[in-house]
């Protein structure tokens, strides 16, 4: 098993060496694996309507060549089987979790012992597959759970705090991560007041962090807002996301940003107890959500 993920504040300033607060969504993924006799390797998963070899040149197959050459060699072949429970491409930490679920189901199969560091170690190398920079926060919670934040320098540091229920918004709207990040930094370079901007974000983890521990969800809210407003502006949302965070707001949340990289994907809202009217206004507006608690682990 591996979680999925939601960047609660902080997404894009992590890459720039700010803070990014996050947490494993209990909703992942789960793969097993299985010595094929063979030299190539498969990976199916029914979930995302996906079926490729380990020759393939498409990202997955890349991903799954990686990960079976740095567990079993180059010349071992495996079949792997993936239920997935997680919408690939919604920013929700789909390809962390598929990384972590098959590096731990090749390592069973094997008969390997990994543990989380060497596990997160593996599942990098497949992450580089699927994004060009990946700061590491999606395998770091895909493997560990719970909540934390978020540095490059220093990993992921728990923070203690019961998980929070979430309503989770899918814009249907694909986008990768790879083209997000290099978006960024192009806004960056262009106008230096996108670095103060990413700066600010990573100081809303500083002011989350005592809310989260004095359960000040009015507070945290605001500060979801306030992350979006800063995204925004940075040029990584779109229209439908900020369709859906406005929804979420007038059917009751007290906060909604987008959550991941930006340019499509999903939204977050935080709106304890009101998570089901928050779903049915973005399901009446024509767009699919779920409700979840974010910070899960075990």
């Amino acid at each position: 098993m591996a979680f999925g993920k939601a960047i609660l504040l902080g997404e894009h300033a992590v890459v720039y060496g700010h803070p990014a607060l996050a947490g494993a969504l209990e909703r992942g993924v789960v793969a097993t694996a299985r010595a094929n006799g063979g030299a190539r390797s498969s990976i199916e998963i029914p979930a995302w309507n996906a079926r490729v070899t380990s020759d393939d040149v498409m990202p997955l197959g890349a991903a799954l060549s990686a990960l079976v050459h740095e567990v079993a060699g180059p010349d071992r072949g495996f079949d792997v089987t993936v239920t997935a429970e997680l919408p690939p491409g919604a920013g929700l930490g789909s390809s962390a979790a598929l990384s972590v679920a098959v590096t731990r189901a090749l390592a069973a199969a094997t008969g390997a012992s990994y543990d989380i560091a060497e596990v997160e170690r593996v599942a990098n190398l497949a992450e580089r597959a699927f994004h060009d920079n990946p700061s590491g926060i999606d395998v770091a919670l895909a493997a560990r759970g719970g909540l934390g934040v978020y540095r490059r320098d220093t990993g992921l540091e728990p923070v203690q705090s019961a998980p929070l229920p979430i309503a989770v918004g899918l814009s249907g709207e694909a986008r990768t991560t790879a083209a997000m990040v290099r978006k960024v930094a192009a806004a960056v370079e262009a106008d230096r007041g996108n670095a103060r901007r990413l700066e600010s974000l990573g100081e809303t983890v500083d002011y989350a962090l005592p809310a989260l521990e004095r359960g000040d969800m009015e507070q945290l809210g605001k500060l979801l807002d306030t992350g979006h407003e800063l995204l925004a502006q940075i040029g990584v949302s779109t229209a439908t996301l900020d369709l859906l965070v406005r929804t979420a707001r007038d059917a009751g949340a007290l906060g909604a940003k987008l959550t991941g990289a930006g340019g499509g994907g999903a939204v977050i809202a935080l709106a304890p107890g009101h998570e089901a009217a928050v779903i049915d206004a973005w399901r009446d507006a024509g767009f699919d959500g779920f409700a979840c608690h974010v910070g899960v682990s075990g």
